[in-house]
């Protein structure tokens, strides 16, 4: 589940995209439970392939879950990338906003469940020598959707589509290091002047001395 919004970093708890003002499932056209409908024997699954490329900067990752609500297939998989709106915090970010979900969603009562892991780069500042460090990003994915979301918990369909993106970004953004270094012997930029060792304490300082 998401966490609360208070507890998020940066501007993910203020992601236009979890506003509810969402249009309710059609009358008459509730999402049908997994298997209603489907066709005897195993049933079948749909995979989403990558695209070409990202010449046009995807910053949606919409994915079609008409046939998963139907029950003509038990699950979507998603192997896909998006670039993402806002790709990080003042100090870090992921690199050109660009990451890679690996995904599945499958139906669970009135809602779409979306469980995988969103991957890419991400660079940041040494927090002793400022010079740019960068490092792999990995993070869980497990997400609900429903046609009437709740604020700060889960994410809205649409006309029976659901955007994976503004979850990843969630996601990707949680994961970005706080204060990474670019080694653990980083001496800083001026070491004599500020030293990165124990403090040792001024024995002219010291009563008594």
């Amino acid at each position: 589940m998401r966490p609360a919004a208070g507890c998020l970093r940066g501007d993910a708890a203020q992601d236009s995209h979890r506003r509810v003002d969402r249009a309710p499932a059609p009358p008459g056209h509730p999402v049908a439970a997994p298997g209603a409908g489907a066709r005897p024997g195993r049933a079948r699954r749909r995979h989403i392939r990558p695209g070409p490329g990202l010449n046009e900067r995807q910053q949606r990752l919409v994915v079609d879950c008409v046939r998963l609500d139907a029950g003509s297939v038990d699950h979507i998989e998603v192997d896909d990338q998006c670039i993402l709106d806002e790709p990080g915090v003042p100090g870090a970010l992921v690199v050109d906003g660009v990451v890679h979900l690996e995904v599945v969603v499958r139906a669970a009562g009135g809602s779409l469940v979306a469980d995988g892991r969103v991957v890419g780069v991400w660079t940041a500042e040494c927090r002793r020598c400022l010079e740019e460090v960068k490092g792999p990003l990995e993070a869980s994915l497990h997400e609900v959707f429903e046609w009437e979301p709740t604020e700060g918990e889960t994410w809205p369909i649409n006309d029976h589509r659901i955007d994976l993106a503004p979850a990843a970004r969630e996601a990707a953004v949680l994961a970005l290091p706080l204060a990474p270094l670019c080694s653990e012997d980083c001496a800083g930029p001026v070491p004599d002047r500020f030293p990165t060792g124990p403090a040792v304490a001024d024995s002219s300082t010291i009563r008594g001395v």
